[in-house]
């Protein structure tokens, strides 16, 4: 029988993390999806496949993007601003209850609140500001028996190791290509 903790089995985790441990290069996963525009603020985003040591893991999820009509859109998904701060809550919730596993901490029940504001005027380029997110908060509600002090150091040890987290609190080197269609250049 496996023990479960957190909807985890433990032995795969414990295995997962020596696999990485024993091949280092395991570690490094690629991501690829696409995203097609169909007008306006439309768009679909298509997960294709995540690579590991030379391996695909087939991705078949489509994600819809647009805005609400208040801010141009036709309200048929989430706007961009809202899937990441969704990635963002969901990476780090991911996190935490990984590492509550990992120390055998249970949870019964985890949410995140996730609160961000961004600039119309930078995105307008009305006013030399950055039009990012900024002022994010994330309020993690945790029902445990664990103490506040074991809460807090599987807080912090989902900060330090959740990708999205330290990808969208720290710099990323991010290359764009343009492609015109037909090969014209």
């Amino acid at each position: 029988m496996t023990m479960q903790l957190n909807g985890w089995d433990v032995a795969a985790l414990n295995e997962a993390i020596d696999a990485v441990r024993q091949q280092p290069e395991a570690g490094r996963l690629t991501w690829r999806s696409r995203v097609s525009w169909d007008g306006g603020f439309g768009l679909d985003v298509r997960t294709e496949e995540i690579e590991q040591l030379g391996q695909t893991m087939p991705r078949r999820f489509t994600l819809r993007g647009d805005h609400p009509p208040e801010l141009l859109g036709a309200n048929t998904g989430p706007t961009a601003i809202e899937t990441v701060m969704a990635a963002l809550g969901s990476c780090m919730a991911g996190a935490f209850a990984a590492q509550a596993t990992a120390r055998g901490v249970e949870i019964r029940r985890l949410e995140v609140d996730v609160q961000a504001a961004i600039e119309l005027n930078g995105f307008f380029g009305l006013q030399p500001v950055r039009p990012g997110l900024s002022d994010v908060t994330l309020t993690f509600h945790v029902d445990s028996d664990a103490d506040r002090t074991a809460l807090a150091e599987i807080l912090e040890a989902a900060r330090s190791l959740s990708p999205v987290f330290d990808t969208v609190t720290q710099p990323v080197e991010v290359e764009t290509r343009l492609r015109p269609a037909g090969g014209r250049a």
